[in-house]
This record gives C-alpha cells, sequence and structure tokens, in this order.
C-alpha cells in the first residue's frame, strides 16, 4: 500500500524532492524496508538530522528521497520550530495515509486545520457537499464559519454557499408541511456535526427569534414573527390593542438584517414562492382583519398578506361607485405588491377596472351637450374610456376562479352594480347624443367633422405614396386607441388616431361600402352598388378600386397568412391595397359567440399590432391606415324580452335589432326616422329608422348582448389610425416621476416609493430602462431595482412601480443619503436626485 502511494504522490507533484513519512509506532517500518522504488532514493532517519540535512542539500539534491521518521510529526508550535528539517518540510511535502491526511494534502490545507477536516471529514466526503463547499478549501478559507456555511449551504440544496439569510430563508420553508421529512435529515445531520447552535444562532440575529430546537413548530414561531414584522414595519407606533405586538423587532440591528433577508429572498424567484406559502401557512395566526381593526385600513403597513387583502377588499367594495378614487388609492397600494397569487391579482384587477368605470361616469358633470360636434369630442377625448374599462372589467371577471374568493367578497353584487351603471350611462349618454343630433335632422352635411363616406377622398387620394388601408370589421374607437397604444411600443413607429363619423345604419355592408371611392352609390334593397359594381366580395371591391386607381388591390387578412415574403412584397408594391380584416365581427355577430366578443378584441388587437409592424419593416410600406366600418355596443347582462322594442314597420325592405330601412313610415313615435341618403352616399329614396337611445328591437334567431346598426356613439364613432415608420428611431423617452419628492425616509433600513411613468408610450415618447438606487456621494448603498418603463396604459395608477431599496448595513447610521434615479445607459447623469432622512436608528425608541 505505501508504495503505491509514494509512486502516486511523486507522480502527482512532479516538483517534489522530499516526501516525509512519521510513523510513531514503527507501524510501517518492516514494508518500508522491503520497499524497491525505482528512481526514488528511500532514507531512514535515525538521529541523524545533520547529516541528512548535508546530504539533502548537497549530493541528494537531484534525487527524489523518500524519508522515514520513526516518531510522531510535530504537533505543537515548540516541536514545529525545533524540528531539524523544518526548512525542507515546508518545502516538501508528508504523506498520509489516512483519508484525512490525504485530504488535506489534496486541499494544501495547514496541520493545525487537522481538528476541523477531523470534524467534518463525513460531510467533506460527500460528493455535493463537497462541490459545494469547494471554494473554502483552501488553507486561507477553511474556518469553521465558512465550513458551517458551506454545509448547511449543501444540506438545504443550494449548489453554492450561500448568504446566511437566504440559508434561513430556505430552511424557514422546511416548516411547510410537505418539507417536514426533509427538515429531519437536515436537523439530523447539523445535530450530528454540532452545528444545531450556530444555525439558531444565525436565526435569532435575523429574526429576533431564539429557538430551542430546529423543528416544525419553532420554525412557524420564527414565521409568525416574520410575517408580523413583514407587514407592520414601516408603523412608527404600535396599538395597545395589537395582540401580536410580542412578535415586534425592536432591536435596529436585527431589523437591518432582518430586512436584508427579505429583500434577498424576494430576489430569488424559486425560493420566494416557498417562502411565501410558508408566510401564508401561519397568516390564520397573524389575522389580517385583526391587524387593520388594531390600526386602521390606512394605517401604511408595508406588506399585506393574504387574508389581509381580502380584509381590505371587503372593507373597499360598498364604496367602489359612490367613491371610486379613494378605492383606486387603496387596491392600487395592494397591486403594486408583487407577490400576488393569481386570484389575488385577477380579483384586483377587475375592481380596479371596475372602479375607473364608475370614476369616468361620475366625472361626467351633464350629458346634454350644445352641439353633436361637441359630443364627437367629448366621446373621444374621455367618455370612450368607459368603454374600455367596462370591456377590461368584464374580461377580468370572466377570469375570476370564484371557487378561491372569500364569500364576504360579493361578486355578484359587484357585477351588478357595474352593469347597472354602464347600462345607465350608455342609455343616458346616447339618448342626450341622438336628441342633439335629430335637432340637425341627422343631416351629416351640416356637421363640420369628419365622415367615413369621404375617407378615399380625404384619406387616401391624396397621397403621394403606396398606401395599406386595414379595414377591421367591427372595431371600434376605444380598441381602436388600446391598439394604438401597442403600436407605440415599436420605438420606430409614428402613428396617431382620429375619428370619422359611420353612416347609419351602422352596419358592414354600408360601411364598407362607404369607405370605396365611387360616384353613383345604390343601396338597392340591401344589394348595394358602387357604379354599377355590387360591392360584396372581394372581387367586386377590387373592381371598384382599380376604376380609380390602377394596379389598386383588395384582400382578405387571412389570405395574406398564406403567401411567402416574396409574394407578399410583390402584393405591397401596389398603389393602394385594402386589407379586410374579421375577427371582432366574425364571433360577435353570431348569438352562440357574442360573449366571447372581448376575448376577439384581444386577439385583433395582436393581430393588428403584429401585421402593421411587418408592412413597414418587412414589405416597405410607408403609410398605413386601420379604420373601421362601424363600431358595437355590448351588455354583459343578458337583455330581458321586456327590454326590447317592437319593430316598428314588419313591411320593411331590411330589418334588423337596431334598425329598420324602407319607404317613409308615418307612424314612428318611440325612435327615429330619417332618409338613408343623409347619412350616407346612396341616393335611394329610402328611410332609416333606429330607437331612441340603445335599444334593441325583437327579433328572433340574432344575439341582443352585442349589437350594432343603430346611431350610439359607440357604434358610429370609428377610428382611423395613420401609421408611418420612422428610418431612425425615436430616442425621446418616458420620464420617471418620483411620487413622494418630498419628505422621504428611510425606516428600518428600507425605502418604500412609487416611481409613475409620467406618461404613456405615444407616438413621440418611447420605453425607457431605469435604474433605481440609493446613494453615498457616488457609491451606491442599496440593492439596485431596473424598471422597464413600456406602460401603453391610459390610467396612471396602471403605470405605477412600487421600489423597495435596502440600504447596506455599512451606511446605517449614515443620516442623510441620497435617491438617484438614471436611464440605464447614462449611469453618470441622474434624472431625479433627492434627499433622503435615514430614520433607521430613531425607530429604536418606541
Amino acid at each position: 500500500m505505501i508504495k503505491e502511494k509514494i509512486e502516486k504522490y511523486f507522480r502527482q507533484y512532479p516538483q517534489l524532492r522530499v516526501l516525509f513519512f512519521f510513523d510513531p509506532t514503527g507501524e510501517f517500518l518492516q514494508e518500508v524496508e522491503a520497499l524497491d522504488l525505482q528512481d526514488i532514493r528511500v532514507e531512514r532517519w535515525q538521529n541523524n538530522s545533520f547529516t541528512l540535512k548535508t546530504k539533502l542539500h548537497g549530493d541528494w539534491k537531484m534525487d527524489k528521497v523518500f524519508l522515514y521518521f520513526p516518531q510522531a510529526h510535530p504537533r505543537t508550535t515548540e516541536e514545529y520550530h525545533n524540528f531539524p528539517l523544518l526548512d525542507l518540510l515546508i518545502a516538501n511535502k508528508e504523506l498520509m495515509l489516512d483519508n484525512v491526511g490525504e485530504f488535506m494534502e489534496e486541499h494544501h490545507l495547514q496541520r493545525h486545520q487537522k481538528s476541523l477536516v477531523n470534524k467534518y471529514m463525513r460531510e467533506l466526503k460527500n460528493s455535493t457537499v463537497l462541490e459545494v463547499c469547494r471554494p473554502i478549501l483552501n488553507a486561507g478559507n477553511f474556518t469553521e464559519p465558512a465550513l458551517i456555511q458551506g454545509v448547511v449551504s449543501a444540506f438545504l440544496k443550494f449548489r453554492q454557499i450561500e448568504s446566511w439569510p437566504l440559508l434561513i430563508g430556505k430552511l424557514l420553508t422546511y416548516a411547510l408541511p410537505d418539507q417536514h421529512a426533509e427538515l429531519a435529515k437536515v436537523e439530523k445531520r447539523m445535530t450530528a456535526l454540532d452545528i444545531v447552535d450556530s444555525v439558531r444562532e444565525k436565526i435569532r440575529e435575523l429574526t429576533g427569534v431564539a429557538i430551542q430546537q430546529v423543528t416544525p413548530e419553532a420554525l412557524n414561531e420564527v414565521l409568525r414573527s416574520v410575517l408580523y414584522n413583514k407587514i407592520t414595519q414601516s408603523l412608527t407606533a404600535i396599538a395597545a390593542n395589537d395582540p401580536y405586538r410580542k412578535y415586534r423587532i425592536e432591536d435596529p440591528g436585527t431589523l437591518i438584517a432582518f430586512s436584508q433577508m427579505l429583500n434577498l429572498v424576494a430576489q430569488n424567484g424559486k425560493l420566494n414562492e416557498k417562502f411565501q406559502e410558508a408566510l401564508e401557512n401561519v397568516s390564520k395566526d397573524i389575522q389580517g382583519a385583526t391587524l387593520i381593526q388594531a390600526y386602521g385600513a390606512d394605517a401604511g403597513f408595508a406588506y399585506f398578506h393574504r387574508d389581509m387583502i381580502w380584509a381590505m377588499v371587503s372593507l373597499q367594495q360598498k364604496h367602489l361607485s359612490v367613491s371610486p378614487d379613494s378605492v383606486i388609492r387603496s387596491l392600487e397600494e395592494l397591486y403594486l405588491q408583487d407577490d400576488h397569487s393569481a386570484v389575488i391579482r385577477d380579483s384586483l384587477t377587475y375592481l380596479l377596472q371596475t372602479a375607473r368605470m364608475h370614476q369616468q361616469i361620475n366625472r361626467i358633470s351633464s350629458y346634454i351637450l350644445n352641439r353633436p360636434e361637441d359630443y364627437l369630442a367629448a366621446y373621444t377625448q374621455e367618455w370612450y374610456l368607459i368603454d374600455a374599462f367596462y370591456r377590461k372589467a368584464t374580461e377580468a371577471f370572466r377570469r375570476l376562479d370564484t371557487t378561491e374568493i372569500p364569500e364576504q367578497i360579493n361578486l355578484h353584487g359587484i357585477y351588478e352594480q357595474a352593469n347597472y351603471a354602464y347600462e345607465k350611462h350608455l342609455d343616458t349618454m346616447n339618448r342626450e347624443w341622438l336628441t342633439c343630433l335629430a335637432q340637425f335632422n341627422f343631416d351629416y352635411a351640416q356637421l363640420p367633422v369628419p365622415k367615413q363616406y369621404d375617407f378615399y377622398q380625404t384619406e387616401v387620394e391624396p397621397a403621394d405614396q403606396k398606401v395599406v388601408v386595414i379595414i377591421s370589421d367591427a372595431m371600434r374607437y376605444e380598441v381602436a386607441h388600446e391598439l394604438l397604444s401597442e403600436m407605440h411600443g415599436d420605438n420606430k413607429n409614428t402613428a396617431d388616431i382620429r375619428y370619422q363619423l359611420a353612416s347609419i345604419p351602422s352596419i358592414t355592408s354600408v360601411g364598407m361600402a362607404q369607405l370605396l371611392p365611387g360616384k353613383e352609390f345604390t343601396f338597392n334593397d340591401g344589394d348595394i352598388s358602387i357604379d354599377c359594381i355590387s360591392t360584396s366580395g372581394i372581387d367586386n371591391r377590387q373592381k371598384i378600386l382599380l376604376a380609380r386607381k390602377e394596379n389598386a388591390a383588395a384582400v382578405q387578412y387571412s389570405d395574406i397568412a398564406g403567401l411567402n415574403m416574396s409574394d407578399a412584397r410583390e402584393l405591397f408594391k401596389k398603389p393602394v391595397v385594402y386589407v379586410y380584416h374579421d375577427v371582432i365581427d366574425s364571433t360577435g355577430d353570431k348569438k352562440p359567440s357574442e360573449r366571447r366578443v372581448f376575448a376577439a378584441v384581444a386577439e385583433a388587437i395582436s393581430e393588428l399590432k403584429t401585421f402593421v409592424k411587418k408592412l413597414h419593416a418587412s414589405y416597405n410600406v410607408a403609410k398605413v391606415f386601420v379604420t373601421s366600418d362601424h363600431g358595437f355596443l355590448y351588455n354583459d347582462r343578458e337583455l330581458e324580452e321586456k327590454d326590447k322594442e317592437n319593430t316598428v314597420n314588419k313591411n320593411a325592405l331590411v330589418n334588423h335589432n337596431r334598425f329598420e330601412i324602407g319607404k317613409k313610415n308615418p307612424k314612428v313615435d318611440a325612435g327615429y326616422q330619417f332618409p338613408l341618403s343623409i347619412t350616407s352616399k346612396f341616393i335611394d329614396d329610402l328611410f332609416v329608422t333606429i330607437p331612441q337611445s340603445v335599444n334593441r328591437y325583437k327579433k328572433q334567431g340574432v344575439g341582443h348582448q352585442f349589437v350594432h346598426g343603430g346611431g350610439s356613439l359607440q357604434e358610429l364613432v370609428v377610428p382611423v389610425i395613420q401609421s408611418s415608420r420612422r428610418e431612425v428611431a425615436v430616442t425621446q423617452k418616458v420620464k420617471p416621476l418620483l411620487l413622494q419628492a418630498n419628505n422621504l425616509r428611510i425606516v428600518s433600513n428600507i425605502l418604500r416609493i412609487n416611481i409613475l411613468q409620467e406618461k404613456k408610450v405615444s407616438r413621440f415618447e418611447k420605453e425607457a430602462i431605469i435604474s433605481v438606487g440609493i446613494y453615498k456621494e457616488l457609491q451606491l448603498v442599496s440593492n439596485e431595482m431596473i424598471l422597464n418603463l413600456a406602460s401603453t396604459a391610459e390610467a396612471a395608477t396602471e403605470r405605477s412601480n412600487r421600489v423597495e431599496l435596502t440600504i447596506f448595513p455599512e451606511v446605517a447610521q449614515e443620516p442623510l443619503l441620497k435617491l438617484k434615479v438614471f436611464y440605464q445607459e447614462d449611469m453618470l447623469n441622474p434624472i431625479i436626485e433627492e434627499l433622503v432622512q435615514n430614520n433607521t436608528l430613531i425607530q429604536a425608541d418606541f
């Protein structure tokens, strides 16, 4: 055995000259005397140190020597310094026959570290532990604190040595019932190494809780303290009726360590998910409703766990329609918290969108305006948002998993209230709009506003470059506004939106015809034609375009998907191309699928956003218009039969649930009748009849929730988006705005702020990536948060970002620091710079 080991040493270390071997009991003397080693001299110490030293430095200086000592190797400092061949021992190596010795030799550890190797050798032989601890397996780093940290990292299944805050955070997740077996294994291994006390001390340093054993119940007690302090650490005073105040961390040093642990855990995605689950598991003990009762709903809690959120929602739900501003402020604070479950995020989204809808409705001081153009201005500037928020609220409501929402949240009542408010708004607004329009006899010629029937002449014909017109069936104005916002995310895109007034009846066949060029437009009992060419079908529409513009084309959007790049580029070389896109109307205009129309809206926005970008970037189209034939009305509540009106004229040429077309009928009382020609280019002597507001006519076999054809603003105000593309990206970026610019304070070594993206991403302002941190002079002394300001949301609260910055321990006693915000590409010039007062140490006195 010795022979192989000696040869291995000299083979492994080619520069090795002298290999020492200490054998205090003479156990290996016989084996040494029998050694026959090629090219290795075997010598035995016989109290002849001077002779050996002389020869080793003289005659044998080029030889490889195995030097046997029938005595113990030096142990004490005195023995070590008195060893006669000390210089040679230091410069060379010692043969180790045991695992400890081999391990020390392999990792170049020193003799005084042998006791640590002995203690931890059992675990260090484990390949997983060895790999994790490898960075400290050298003489300079091989200390007991480092070893404890290393083996605990391995026990907790980290792949490298992690910080104690992360280790304790992970250990606390082992309090979960499905982790109890794993905890027992870890505790057993820590006990075998006698390091449990060291781990307990780290728990106390980070959380302020002293535990006697590492058991599930003990860890749950720590978690109760963690949850309580996570919620209340921003409060400056403790309420006398707070039943959990015994958990309060008052030591400022522990508060700093505690906050750093939360911050580091939050940055570790998988660990944070389990950590939050462990906190939720003890939330039944630290009840949110009790804390809200003790401190009030506006106390400024640092964190809200699941039960607290439901308690807050329960308090706010009754104020959704009457005080939406305060509800939005309250719910927004909850929403900005990052670690929500899907059901909470969906619930908050639903409530916020509902509150925003109520907020917009409440802002309308009067529905009675002077002129039709005043209604059109009001709708396109503000009122369209009510439709958008109603749509988004309805979408969010559909996503809700009601099985996980507490019974005290009256979802059905909120839903009914929202629908009632929206339906009342629709009826009142459109009743007044139509009353005003009737004063002008529905004569579009009298209205100084853009009309749909002028689209080709005013938008397409004057263009001096190739043009693509996308007509998205039933894309109403608020949907186009969202599409525009999405298009603005492309930093080379420049687009704006305006409106045009669609013809009545607001149906596909009429709207599509009005968007085409021509001289003589005839309705012809519904078989519409332009200059004697039918407008029905793609081929006929292309003929109509070709009559006005050589080499023009018309194509279905669905057909473009099948074209290869070469064919698509060839198509879009044509001077005018009309692309007919039908996602919204094809879904909503069928009774079985009308309730899925809002999902179709999302699909349409996604498709068109990509298509417009491709037209510019891949097909070299300079100018793109996106418009629509008509809009639509949608009520998510199913209308009852009593809410529908009887048809006015059963002998009408065309009738539907929102209009009738026929000869003049003298018996129209509840509604409006006017010539077809005054809102369109048709020359036929026919009359249109529509209800007074948003009512539906009774008609079998059709849907009544999704409708169009009448004269409401939602049906008639159709968008015109004009899009072009710059060669160079728009460089002006959206700006961040600090909402609490004055009196910034660090409490419990954390600064909490909200940063608002001042404006939505738009035609002239594009997304920006910013860096946020706390600085001492030029040195970053907190974690750095990187935010991508790319929101296209209308609501300012949807463009808010919650920021938590934790200062480093070394600056915990600095009274004044600075908050700095930079554009990431320019870290020299801050765009926001504010003084911050550090109140961390002051907090210790309450």
